[in-house]
């Protein structure tokens, strides 16, 4: 099982929320339908309210994948606020883990985002506002009567010294938004919506 990543460098985000159920089989039924949703992709920016990314699982050609997530696919995100030029005016993350486990009274699914290059260049520098060994890792728990939701961000670096002038400005801007605590109503808002 992938765990999150340990915190080395940059600034590390966290949030987390647990609801208790009235029994094992209602907190399965509430992790369930909170993993289905999670693990609907495209339809985060629904489950988010207010302001939100937008976020799309694509393949390498940027074609709209309409299913759920998958290990290794690339999601494109559309935040609000000039894009990545190198990105085609997008940040991209690719899905370096996704697993689930599965014991009596104890379930666990686990999803790791990474910064990425655009799929559709060869650029060796991510398309995204953060370093390429940042991860964005998104963890829900069932232990009995328990759902565990939580959100995990680790090695936040920002992307500034790639290839492309442009880039680095606007990934210093989006990137010290982000550090300053910008970032955090996204994914705080992510967990809330997926609780509900």
């Amino acid at each position: 099982m992938s765990k999150i990543p340990e915190q080395k460098v940059g600034k590390a985000l966290d949030y987390s929320r647990q609801l208790t159920l009235p029994d094992d089989s209602s907190a399965y039924n509430r992790y369930r339908e909170i993993v289905a949703k999670m693990l609907d992709v495209n339809g985060w920016q629904k489950i988010a309210e207010g302001i939100s990314a937008e976020f799309v699982i694509v393949n390498e050609n940027n074609e709209i994948q309409d299913r759920r997530v998958k290990k290794y696919d690339f999601i494109r995100i559309d935040i609000p606020g000039p894009g990545a030029p190198s990105g085609g005016g997008y940040d991209w993350v690719q899905v370096t883990a996704l697993d689930q486990t599965d014991h009596q009274h104890k379930r666990k699914t686990f999803i790791s985002l990474q910064p990425c290059p655009d799929p559709r260049t060869m650029d060796e520098h991510s398309a995204h506002f953060f370093k390429k060994y940042t991860s964005s890792n998104i963890v829900i728990k069932q232990e009995d009567n328990r759902v565990t939701l939580q959100y995990a961000g680790r090695n936040e670096v920002i992307n500034s010294e790639t290839e492309h002038l442009m880039d680095n400005i606007r990934n210093f801007l989006v990137g010290i938004g982000a550090k300053m605590g910008a970032s955090y109503p996204q994914w705080k808002a992510l967990i809330d919506g997926l609780a509900k």
